[in-house]
């Protein structure tokens, strides 16, 4: 290795190094959290949580699930981009009322920054997946298929729709 190249190669290393946190979250939500402690959410019935600071009533269970008093039941059906919206066209028209994807902002509104592992109130959506969730891509990204990872709130807008993946749902108000 020539000594120009090692320059270059503790130059990238230090750059990286130091955009790093390492004072980050490393404790789970599980244990963060305490039992029954829904945070700022208000549980309403048939399984929906509301968020009042962005009023978004989200479904507690990933799609698939079911909420039953012990927390969600079942597995989380995993699906590409494109069949997300025939899913959520099928359940508005079952229930009678409009369900949709949420959008990244929505999502990471329920990052709790202190926790990951999931980074939410488990609480208030009990036992999630730890998985990249479909959202909507919002602004220069409105366009993009987008996750947000659960373990950390992280968002990425750089997928292939053809990756099944979990969702939860929200009301379209």
């Amino acid at each position: 290795m020539t000594l120009l190249f090692r320059q270059k190669l503790l130059m990238v290393l230090a750059l990286l190094l130091s955009g790093c946190d390492f004072s980050r979250a490393t404790q789970s939500c599980h244990e963060y959290i305490p039992a029954g402690d829904t945070g700022r959410y208000v549980i309403e019935g048939s399984g929906i949580v509301i968020d009042p600071i962005t009023g978004t009533e989200w479904y507690r269970c990933a799609f698939g699930q079911r909420h039953v008093r012990q927390g969600c039941k079942g597995d989380a059906l995993l699906v590409t981009y494109e069949e997300v919206g025939g899913l959520l066209a099928e359940v508005s028209k079952k229930s009678g009322q409009k369900w949709r994807l949420p959008t990244e902002r929505e999502f990471q509104a329920l990052k709790e920054p202190k926790c990951v592992m999931p980074a939410m109130n488990t609480n208030a959506f009990p036992n999630p997946l730890i998985d990249n969730f479909w959202v909507v891509g919002e602004g220069g990204r409105a366009n993009k298929v987008c996750v947000v990872y659960s373990y950390n709130g992280a968002r990425s807008c750089r997928q292939t729709g053809d990756v099944p993946r979990p969702f939860y749902m929200v009301k379209d108000s």
